[in-house]
Parts: structure tokens; sequence; C-alpha cells
């Protein structure tokens, strides 16, 4: 008798409680594990941003070797580029300081970066400016400021930094400076 209990026991299974338990346990489990690979991606994506800036402050210094300065804002072909499509061309090896186009050898390797466009110089072709620019971890440009040429400008270095997670961002003071109490600048990854 003892036995036979034992075996109509093993035949009717697991009861509803018991299924909602484990069910729930489960649950828990997912939760906690999504809750902490949440935090995961943001910070890679921070380090990644790091990561590029200083691939890109390799640029600008191979680029200030060659030139005697950094990229800096000019005039070309008579319409104004932006800050980043300068730094773009510059890094290719489009645009000297002057606002000179040419066939310069390329200071920046490019497999590490993503870029606004798959318009890339063409090498050894007439030289023209690409509209084009290097993209930070959260798809929004990397901002450049470098502007010796204006009179309030005071900084003697040049200033990069991605716009963060959010990609807000309040400009560069007047003189050259990160505005670090800028609405939205707090989560700001700037070169060093």
């Amino acid at each position: 008798m003892g036995s036979s209990g034992y075996r109509e026991r093993l035949k009717r299974g697991f009861s509803v409680f018991e299924i909602i338990g484990v069910i729930a346990v489960i649950t828990i489990i997912m939760t906690m594990l999504v809750m902490s690979l949440g935090g995961i991606r943001p910070a890679a994506d921070s380090k990644a941003a790091q990561s590029e800036i200083i691939l890109i402050q390799q640029g600008l210094e191979a680029y200030k070797s060659r030139f005697g300065e950094y990229p800096k804002k000019v005039t070309v072909g008579g319409a104004s580029p932006s800050m980043e499509v300068i730094l773009f061309n510059a890094l290719m090896g489009t645009l000297a300081p002057n606002g000179k186009l040419g066939n310069f050898n390329s200071v920046l390797d490019r497999t590490n970066l993503t870029f606004a466009t798959t318009n890339f110089p063409l090498v050894g072709g007439t030289p023209a400016l690409a509209d084009n620019q290097l993209l930070d971890p959260w798809g929004v440009p990397y901002q450049y400021r470098y502007d010796p040429d204006d009179a309030s400008w005071e900084n003697f270095s040049y200033v990069l930094f991605s716009a963060g997670p959010n990609g807000i961002y309040t400009d560069v003071t007047a003189a050259g400076q990160i505005n670090d109490g800028g609405a939205g600048n707090q989560d700001n990854i700037c070169a060093e």
C-alpha cells in the first residue's frame, strides 16, 4: 500500500501551484539577468567613444605633424563647411589647413570608425570636399572645434567631443573651452 500511493502520486504530475512557482522563479532570474545586461551596453558604448576619440586625436597629431597646425575653420570654394566636415576631409587627406583641396595621404585608419555616409575621397581623383562626418557610437557626429584665427579663441588646441548617449550638447565657449555647465553636456565624452 505504501508503494502504490507513491506510484499514484508520480502519475499525477505537478500541481498548478508548483508550476506557477517554477515560472515565478524563472521570471525573477530572467528579469535580474536583463537588468544587469542593460547596464553593460551604455558602458561599452562610452568606452568605444573614448577609444574612437583617441584614434581621432592620433590622426589630428599626424595632421599637425604634416601641416604644422590642426584642421581649422576655412572657406572651401566659397562655402563654409561645418567643422565636422572639415575634420573628416582633413584626416582623410583631402583638405589642407589653408582650405586647399588635394590628394594628401590619409592620417586616419577608417576601419575602426563609423561614418555618416559612404562618400569618401577618391584616391588620385580630382580633389573634392566629401560631405561626410565621423559618427560616435550613438550615431551623432563627433564635435570638433578649432578656430585660432578668431580673436576670442583662447585655447591653444582643438576641442573634440562626443555628445554622449543623449546626443545633446551646448557648443564650446567663444574662447574655445568646453561648456561644462551647458544643458545636456553632463554625459559628453571629451578628448583629454
